[in-house]
């Protein structure tokens, strides 16, 4: 238990200097590191591995973490907070067991969450349990330690007079410590005590956070450690809703495929429909159709009753009639984009549907009997298209093509000054800077005075070492010549 107190100490301290009052930097990426190395050498001290290809999660975690140091996208970090600390958690599950069914994992996180708040009570009471130790243990190391706390205790008015004496005969011996004297001053006024008192309560807070995690995962008898068969929930449906569900959605699919064909894809009397409006109609809906089928495919295939080959042709039809679902919803997006221009949603829209297409290959290998853990591919696939999306600057891919489409058609393009200077930040900057040589003076005007705005803000700011960040690099040399 004492290694995870010191674990805990350490993180909780480290959190509070790379966090407190600072934006998110590289301090993300620091603490990351940390954590992890901290986590994985107690998991292993504590011979809780059963599982070392779990450590792979390892990579897209610090690769998230990096993303706070390179880029500036507020909305990703945000979404990689979360993420880092599910990929955590399932990282902790595999490591501790061979192999994880969908239903367990589920319930494994949920019990790393409610159970690491259950587990301070236990770190509440080992603490107790050592502090009556040193009370009760009055051996000569211990007469010593409370001799010397006495003997400081005593010479402190002492010290205090001689160094304020020194200091008043001496202004060169003053100035050296008088910096330091600030501090503990500032430390003490009203505000600034108050403050102290909140962040130390805080890394106390984070003490107890760590430590109930840790003390969850790797001691035994824990609501995470604990093995009950009755916790897996198990999802059993008839032979004959199954194939009934599959045989009346592929007919409904069939339709609208022939629909597809013969008016999006074909695109044919392009004078007479508006394609744009007509794909705006349903590429949301589409997305979420297609996740309903993948998930009655799941069900079909994992439902121990419903293995008939009937229900697998019938499963294999809907893989392909989702396949046509996507393109559609891929299809419509395009067309779209082109005609209103590029945003977060849209672009996000199309890693999605990618990443359910990646899907596909796996879950027909599986629908085929093939031996594949589709919880892992799921979780692997998942976690490294997010990798690629973070990676993929957004906000300048964003900026970059509402720019180039822009710059194809100056005279009939519009483009949205408004959604960029709200919706993007330090990354598109680059970008943005390129409009500086549109023909449209009011375009020229506005992008100047954004781009001085931001400049403005970036001298201002007074950055920490904690905060380094990449992308205000950049923007401050993108930034230079701009009056």
């Amino acid at each position: 238990m004492s290694l995870i107190f010191i674990c805990a100490i350490i993180l909780s301290t480290l959190q509070s200097i790379l966090f407190w009052e600072r934006k998110a930097g590289i301090s993300v990426m620091l603490f990351t590191i940390s954590f992890l190395i901290g986590f994985i050498y107690l998991m292993y001290k504590h011979k809780k591995v059963e599982n070392k290809k779990a450590f792979i999660m390892v990579i897209p975690i610090f690769l998230l973490s990096v993303t706070y140091f390179i880029f500036h996208n507020i909305v990703f970090q945000m979404i990689n907070a979360c993420a880092m600390v599910v990929l955590a958690m399932i990282m902790c599950i595999y490591a501790t067991r061979m192999y994880v069914k969908i239903q367990e994992l589920l319930i494994k996180i949920i019990e790393i969450l409610s159970g690491s708040l259950e587990s301070i009570s236990d770190v509440i009471d080992e603490l107790k349990s050592k502090f009556r130790k040193i009370e009760d243990n009055e051996n000569e190391k211990s007469i010593k330690i409370k001799q010397w706390i006495k003997s400081f205790i005593y010479a402190i008015p002492v010290i205090l007079i001689v160094f304020i004496l020194l200091m008043s005969a001496d202004s060169v011996f003053a100035n050296i410590f008088d910096g330091m004297i600030g501090e503990v001053r500032n430390i003490f006024m009203a505000e600034n005590f108050v403050m102290f008192c909140l962040r130390v309560s805080i890394i106390i807070i984070f003490f107890f956070i760590f430590s109930g995690f840790f003390v969850n995962i790797l001691k035994s008898n824990t609501m995470f450690n604990s093995e009950s068969k009755e916790k897996i929930i198990k999802i059993r449906i008839e032979n004959m809703t199954i194939n009934m569900i599959l045989t009346i959605l592929n007919i409904f699919y069939c339709i609208f495929s022939i629909i597809q064909f013969t008016n999006l894809f074909s695109n044919i009397d392009t004078n007479n429909f508006d394609y744009a409006t007509y794909a705006r109609q349903g590429f949301f809906q589409l997305m979420f159709i297609s996740f309903i089928n993948i998930v009655m495919i799941l069900l079909a295939k994992g439902n121990k009753v419903s293995v008939g080959n009937y229900s697998k042709g019938m499963s294999i039809i809907m893989l392909v009639f989702t396949i046509v679902i996507l393109l559609s919803a891929f299809f419509r997006m395009n067309l779209y984009e082109k005609a209103y221009g590029y945003t977060y949603l849209r672009l996000l829209v199309y890693y999605i549907l990618a990443t359910e297409f990646v899907l596909i290959l796996p879950i027909g290998l599986w629908i085929l009997g093939k031996k594949i853990d589709i919880l892992k591919w799921t979780i692997g696939i998942v976690t490294i298209m997010l990798v690629v999306l973070n990676f993929s600057n957004i906000e300048s891919t964003i900026a970059k093509r509402n720019v180039d489409r822009y710059f194809e058609n100056q005279e009939e393009n519009e483009i949205d000054l408004d959604y960029l200077f709200h919706n993007t930040g330090t990354d598109a900057v680059g970008q943005i800077k390129r409009l500086l040589n549109a023909k449209d003076e009011i375009v020229v005007k506005r992008v100047n005075a954004y781009l001085r705005k931001i400049k403005e803000e970036l001298q201002d700011t007074e950055t920490n070492w904690q905060e380094i960040n990449l992308s205000e690099i950049k923007a401050k040399e993108e930034l230079i010549h701009i009056k």
